[in-house]
């Protein structure tokens, strides 16, 4: 077992405060040095406990002397007013660039490194590798996010880099440590209690997992050697192994957003999520570490550090915790540790490469194979940020409405209904963040993006995995959110959320493993439902009577008999199910469900929607929508009417159901798709309602570039 894991205590805007005072009282370059390095040492490295590393007027091999050296850290000093001029910024950074290229041992060594350019504002300078570009970041006035940046880049030197050799070496599939979490929370998912809450939570999970990919784990010869790399033989429940994975990497990922938030969390001390979570465990054993990690499956950790509401509403994959014993806890424990020897907050300095990592280490843990029978494609960056250009969110044209008005392209409502890890929600936020950063907007952007950059998917581990991007790519602004945070992402069906008639009137129904519940339509499209919902579930904290509810509804909502009963039977449903210890979950998952009503219309929809053949969908769900194939035309073959035994693929319907609920009249919507429904009889409907109902703005041959890694499909773009 490790050691114990030791908080850092670095008084943040003690380093601010000294930052500022020392730049203030400073005249040249070396007054600038002299006093920031003393901020440096005593404020930062000191209470992080780290000693000896600082070389300052560093001479390198080539005869260059650099300001200070602190292992990958590069600092350059300049005096104040020399980071103010265009050419005076980019002559430091070309400056800076020289000493990092000169220190490192070679091109592949230039990505560890980091270069701060201090004087009276702070600018970074790093290598992205991907693009064999030099990226720089500012300057910055000095605040105190900006500081956090420089504290996350040298608390890294008495840790691991997060990068993917690392993550895959301790946390990938090869990692003892992994196999031995996996396995264990496999043989708890085939023993749970048939009725239990963790059951129900699989099964449900199992519903949407089959929903969104076509999961048919009969037709799917990769999942014996799956379970074979985790050690698990016998006869395998491999729904139950995916399940493990999957939770797993949630985890992980629960973990690591934590730890951004504790570090952007604006408290006067930087903290550590890790180190206090191994401090309840060391402190309290299970006891402090199940407490700990009810807290942090609840949202707990998010509301109150940054006021995010719904990072994490008691997910699927919070399951464990209701088996949560000893032995599970000493992994989960270990595995918090091994976490704790990396600097997990590094990354955030460009949340592209903590994309990247999280992307890496889920395709390690599933093989290829396996996730692309699943129709689990991740898009490329490159072609992502194409067709975002394509439908006119290009930076060029942002600048362009931002002459006209700078609000402008804040104000543009941009949606992403297959958003799957979140690629171009990110890459379209990193867009406006240089928008703003050129007007001079940081401080208003983050309310405009939380409100305006929107994202659905089924998939429950995509969504996760989404919002962890999102948190990534915008923790550093957050500080400046009024109200209460909600990341848009929501975990929901972007087609169809069914209707039907009932004894109350028309309702919508969310199907789910613990029955239906039902919604009246008129309080949903009133906007109303999220603020029952949030009296419901203060309700069921207290297990108060159905009475008490309607009486309420009625004193502040003025609902009808109609719309009171329907609400009421929905609240008696919740109340049994919190009596039976079930609930915690399911309030969310209504909420997240009918996000694609509440959300309204935007001007830009984009995406990868799912790839799936309909016949591959659970019988229950084609039946239900089987009607929009007919309401759109798009069973319509030749003269003939049907679905038919024809293979048709859900992307059809996926396109013209996002352009009628979400598209504003005028708005572009921008999808890669199978380039077979341009060309194959099934495709004849699709192709008729494009030329009928839209105007095609262009649609591109992307076959022969088989742009998604390691697959084969035929892919085109469309922007209508």
């Amino acid at each position: 077992m490790s050691s114990r894991v030791i908080a850092p205590r670095v008084d943040i805007d003690g380093v601010v405060t000294c930052f500022r005072n020392s730049v203030r009282r400073a005249r040249t370059e070396e007054d600038v040095r002299v006093w920031v390095s003393r901020c440096i040492e005593e404020g930062i490295l000191e209470p992080l406990g780290i000693k000896e590393v600082g070389k300052f007027e560093y001479t390198l091999v080539s005869g260059a002397r650099v300001d200070a050296l602190y292992g990958h850290v590069i600092i350059e000093y300049k005096a104040p007013g020399k980071l103010s001029l265009e050419s005076d910024i980019r002559r430091a950074k070309e400056q800076v660039i020289r000493y990092i290229q000169q220190e490192a041992d070679s091109k592949a060594e230039w990505s560890r490194y980091l270069g701060v350019i201090i004087s009276d504002r702070i600018a970074f300078v790093k290598y992205d590798p991907r693009t064999d570009t030099w990226i720089l970041r500012g300057p910055y006035e000095i605040r105190r996010e900006v500081v956090v940046k420089l504290v996350e880049a040298l608390r890294g030197l008495r840790r691991k880099p997060l990068d993917v050799d690392h993550l895959l070496r301790d946390f990938g599939p090869q990692s003892e440590l992994t196999i031995k979490l996996v396995r264990a929370l496999y043989n708890k998912v085939v023993n749970l209690e048939k009725g239990s809450r963790a059951r129900l939570l699989f099964e449900d999970w199992i519903r949407l997992f089959k929903q969104a990919t076509g999961y048919r784990p009969e037709e799917l010869k990769e999942l014996p050697e799956l379970a074979r790399e985790y050690g698990i033989g016998g006869a395998v429940n491999y729904d139950a192994l995916i399940f493990s994975i999957h939770t797993y990497y949630a985890l992980l990922l629960k973990l690591i957003a934590a730890e951004i938030v504790y570090i952007y969390s604006g408290g006067k001390i930087y903290r550590s999520y890790i180190a206090e979570l191994d401090d309840a465990y060391t402190s309290r054993g299970l006891e402090g570490l199940r407490e700990a990690l009810q807290d942090l499956e609840s949202g707990g950790v998010f509301k109150r550090s940054m006021n995010i509401e719904n990072f994490l509403e008691g997910d699927y994959f919070s399951w464990y915790l209701d088996v949560l014993d000893k032995d599970l806890t000493d992994l989960i424990a270990e595995l918090a540790r091994r976490l704790a020897d990396y600097e997990v907050a590094t990354p955030q300095l460009e949340p592209e490469f903590a994309r990247d990592l999280l992307k890496r280490l889920y395709q390690n843990l599933v093989p290829s194979d396996l996730r692309h029978r699943l129709g689990e494609f991740y898009t490329p960056d490159w072609l992502a940020n194409y067709l975002l250009d394509e439908v006119g969110l290009s930076i060029e044209n942002l600048l362009k409405m931002g002459e006209e008005d700078p609000l402008k392209p804040l104000e543009l409502r941009v949606l992403d209904p297959a958003c799957g890890s979140g690629t171009f929600l990110v890459l379209y936020i990193s867009r406006l963040r240089r928008y703003a950063e050129e007007h001079f907007l940081q401080d208003t952007l983050v309310n405009y993006m939380l409100k305006n950059v929107v994202g659905f998917d089924l998939n429950p581990l995509a969504v996760l995995t989404a919002r962890t991007n999102y948190l990534l790519a915008i923790a550093d602004l957050l500080m400046y959110a009024t109200g209460s945070i909600e990341i848009p992402v929501y975990l929901a069906d972007s087609i169809m959320v069914e209707k039907r008639s009932s004894l109350v009137g028309n309702v919508y129904v969310l199907r789910t493993s613990v029955g239906d519940f039902e919604v009246p339509v008129d309080i949903v499209e009133k906007g109303l439902l999220p603020s029952i919902l949030a009296e419901m579930a203060r309700r069921l904290e207290n297990k108060y009577s159905v009475e008490d509810l309607k009486r309420r509804l009625e004193t502040v909502y003025k609902l009808n008999s109609g719309e009171l009963s329907a609400l009421a039977k929905l609240y008696e449903k919740l109340l049994k199910l919190e009596e039976e210890g079930k609930n915690r979950v399911w309030v969310a998952i209504i909420r997240n469900a009918f996000a694609p009503i509440l959300k309204g219309k935007f001007d830009y929809v984009v995406g990868n929607p799912p790839w799936v053949n309909w016949g591959n969908l659970p019988e229950a769900y084609r039946e239900v929508s089987k009607s929009l194939w007919t309401q759109y035309g798009l069973a319509d073959m030749r003269g003939k009417v049907g679905l038919g035994k024809v293979k048709r693929d859900l992307a059809m319907l996926f396109l013209v159901r996002c352009f009628d609920l979400y598209l504003k009249e005028g708005g572009r919507l921008g999808f890669l798709m199978p380039f077979t429904v341009f060309k194959t009889q099934a495709g004849a409907g699709f192709r008729s309602f494009l030329a009928r109902k839209t105007r095609v703005h262009v649609v591109h041959d992307l076959v022969t570039l088989y742009p998604f890694e390691g697959a084969v499909n035929r892919t085109s773009a469309v922007v209508v």
